[in-house]
């Protein structure tokens, strides 16, 4: 063997023996660091508030102001419901009134003569013959000032009101179901908020193991080409070309983590807690999903939707405004019972209550086609909730449809990134051994890690927007409820 191929071979062991050395100590330094990392994980994770995704939804539901809101509104029709019933009850109440008239005149009755009647019966039907010698003196009633006062008891009961009173009722009762409707839909948007921020979360933080895995194999190339380039089998600009990489990657690291303490952020608000509150999410990491069954979504949409339920009833309303306004030109029917008194100072002194008994009937005749005007108002305003609520309705067959595309595609996303990862692992193996063989170059064994990382973080996007949608197919198609406990 010749000299300079003695001089190769020894440098190739030199290179070999330093190459094992520096990976077995890479290997005592990595696991030193792993478990340093794991020790200081641990006390901070015990500190931490780890939470599934129904934990986040309860909380969530728990502390959301709007739906708080919307709670009372329903409360509020509730009790308006009550208020219209009393609208069939009879009515009591007690009423008095003072007039006092100062500085009055004296009142004079002149004296006359008595006339005379042929009879009894004449002069009580007032048929009087002539006039007697009979006077009567005149009188003075000479008073300062005169105070009445007028006071009693009242009952009264509504007996036919044109049908306003049952129609208002209807109202009231289609108050309270829109009431519920509107919690409902407040319900799901918080759910589908709140999925959104959960997943979003699970996402950047499978990027960030991602990147430091990543980080871990330029961490190792890199070692590998330093070593190399200390025997001078590879020049500085390969070693410095894996450096670059490196630092890249860190840097998108370093972003990642600062976008995870966003997205954490934006869940603290959405749960009601200190934004700056550590928490963990815990969710299964398995990618092995199943397809929705797509059958009846839009029929199912079309008779659950809150938003089709809400515009039915204001359709309701706007019919059962018409008949009120109907019932503004119908005769009025009503009774009342009075138990009443009157004290007139100086002039009748007793209190003395009396019953009376009154009913009433108000028969609107002639107001220059006003009833006609309103009614023809109130069907034009029928006719616009028709009209709405049939545009709604294509929108959301619409909704459903374009919902649908998209799960189908998120799903095939799964599938198609799942087939990635694996294809990128093997061509990163193959690369790898064939880098070490010296069949590769380093920026074809960067390219496949680089392509290796980038398969993994999108077959973890394609999960979360997987998980998603499907919550977003439950709302679509009216499937998204609210709990029965929730709604009291």
């Amino acid at each position: 063997m010749s000299k300079n191929k003695l001089g190769l071979s020894e440098r190739g062991d030199e290179y070999n023996f330093r190459k094992k050395k520096m990976k077995k100590s890479i290997k005592i330094i990595i696991s030193t660091v792993v478990l340093f990392v794991s020790v200081i994980g641990f006390d901070k994770a015990y500190g931490q508030k780890v939470m599934t995704l129904d934990e986040c939804r309860q909380q969530a539901v728990a502390y959301n102001k709007e739906l708080k809101a919307a709670a009372l509104q329903n409360k509020e029709a509730q009790v308006n419901q009550e208020v219209a019933r009393t609208a069939y009850l009879p009515k009591f109440g007690f009423s008095s009134s003072l007039m006092h008239r100062p500085n009055m005149d004296p009142i004079s009755m002149p004296g006359y003569f008595l006339p005379t009647a042929d009879s009894e019966e004449d002069a009580m039907a007032g048929n009087y013959s002539g006039t007697s010698d009979v006077w009567k003196p005149g009188t003075t009633i000479d008073i300062s000032s005169i105070t009445l006062i007028n006071s009693g008891f009242e009952i009264t009961q509504p007996v036919y009101a044109g049908g306003r009173i049952r129609y208002s009722n209807q109202q009231a009762d289609a108050g309270v179901e829109i009431a519920n409707l509107s919690l409902n839909m407040k319900y799901s948007e918080i759910i589908e908020a709140t999925d959104k921020a959960f997943w979003q979360v699970a996402t950047v933080e499978e990027n960030i193991l991602i990147a430091v895995e990543y980080i871990k194999m330029l961490t190792e190339l890199e070692d590998q080409m330093s070593a190399m380039y200390e025997v001078g089998l590879q020049p500085a600009s390969e070693k410095l070309k894996v450096t670059v990489q490196k630092n890249e990657a860190e840097l998108n690291l370093l972003k990642a983590k600062n976008g995870l303490k966003v997205a954490k952020m934006y869940l603290n608000q959405i749960l009601g807690q200190a934004l700056e509150t550590d928490i963990k999410i815990s969710h299964d990491e398995n990618t092995d999903v199943q397809l929705i069954n797509f059958d009846g979504g839009i029929t199912q949409a079309g008779n659950k939707r809150n938003e089709l339920k809400i515009l039915e009833k204001q359709k309701e309303l706007s019919e059962l405004d018409a008949k009120i306004t109907r019932a503004d030109y119908l005769p009025t029917v009503g009774v009342s019972a009075q138990y009443t008194s009157y004290w007139l100072k100086d002039l009748y002194e007793d209190v003395d209550f009396q019953p009376m008994l009154a009913a009433q009937v108000s028969i609107p005749l002639f107001q220059w086609g006003q009833g006609k005007k309103k009614m023809r108002a109130a069907q034009l305003k029928i006719q616009q909730a028709e009209t709405d609520l049939e545009n709604t309705n294509e929108l959301i067959s619409l909704e459903v449809m374009q919902v649908k595309i998209q799960v189908e595609e998120a799903y095939e996303s799964i599938r198609l990134a799942e087939k990635n990862v694996t294809e990128a692992g093997e061509s990163l193996d193959e690369t790898r051994a064939s880098f070490d063989v010296g069949l590769n170059t380093t920026a074809e064994l960067l390219s496949a890690q680089a392509k290796w990382a980038e398969a993994k973080a999108q077959l973890t996007q394609a999960v979360a927007n997987f998980e998603v949608l499907k919550t977003r197919w439950k709302n679509v198609t009216g499937n998204l409820y609210m709990p029965e406990d929730k709604e009291e």
